[in-house]
């Protein structure tokens, strides 16, 4: 990234806002806080409560729709950084063909988290890990469906979960700057993570190997 810190930054910001760095839970969370505080200094408003709620449910829907396919994008991003080729902000829209695999693949990983999740923490976390690249393979082969691309998934994660609890468990201090912040750091943190994300998917793929002659 190189030369690209500003840009890639911009592009972050975007992405953030798009919902890409939100997943379901973290998301509802926020809007639930948001509409309480809402409900809280606007107290006796006629009919407020219910017009929060219709707009909150309005926004998390459309939030969770665009950043699954934005989620795509700026993975493409990420990859044309790596592979040296043009990059551009519009890319985060590039994949909105897809809106529908991607938005049904957001869906079920996350369903299947919060069954997993049900029965004791860690079952949650191991699905999570097993379906971690498919994102990242339904962007590389337009053509998978999300089936398949959740089981090429955790076929190529096998083995490989360790070092990807390993290298996100590396950022927790990152994490941890861009709180006390208050968020200002993941202006740069969110780019640097993403990018070192693809970076090990791209690896952990074989697509790294493909293109350039290693893996992970």
């Amino acid at each position: 990234m190189r030369g690209r810190w500003f840009r890639s930054a911009i592009t972050g910001f975007i992405a953030s806002i798009l919902g890409v760095f939100t997943n379901l839970f973290t998301g509802v969370l926020k809007l639930i806080i948001l509409a309480s505080l809402i409900l809280f200094f606007c107290e006796g408003v006629p009919m407020l409560s219910t017009l929060t709620m219709i707009v909150i449910f309005l926004i998390a829907f459309l939030w969770i729709f665009i950043g699954s396919f934005a989620r795509l994008g700026y993975l493409e991003y990420n990859l044309a950084i790596l592979d040296r080729r043009k990059s551009y902000g519009g890319m985060l829209f590039d994949a909105s063909a897809l809106w529908w695999n991607s938005f049904e693949l957001h869906l079920r990983m996350m369903i299947m988290i919060a069954i997993g999740s049900i029965f004791f923490l860690i079952p949650g976390i191991v699905v999570y890990y097993n379906y971690a690249m498919a994102p990242f393979l339904l962007e590389c082969d337009h053509k998978l469906s999300v089936s398949a691309a959740m089981r090429l998934s955790k076929k190529k994660m096998k083995g490989k979960r360790w070092k990807f609890f390993c290298f996100r468990l590396s950022f927790i201090g990152w994490k941890l700057l861009g709180f006390l912040s208050l968020g200002l750091a993941f202006f740069w943190v969110n780019p640097y993570y993403s990018m070192s994300e693809t970076v090990f998917f791209n690896e952990a793929s074989g697509r790294a190997e493909k293109l350039y002659g290693r893996e992970l």
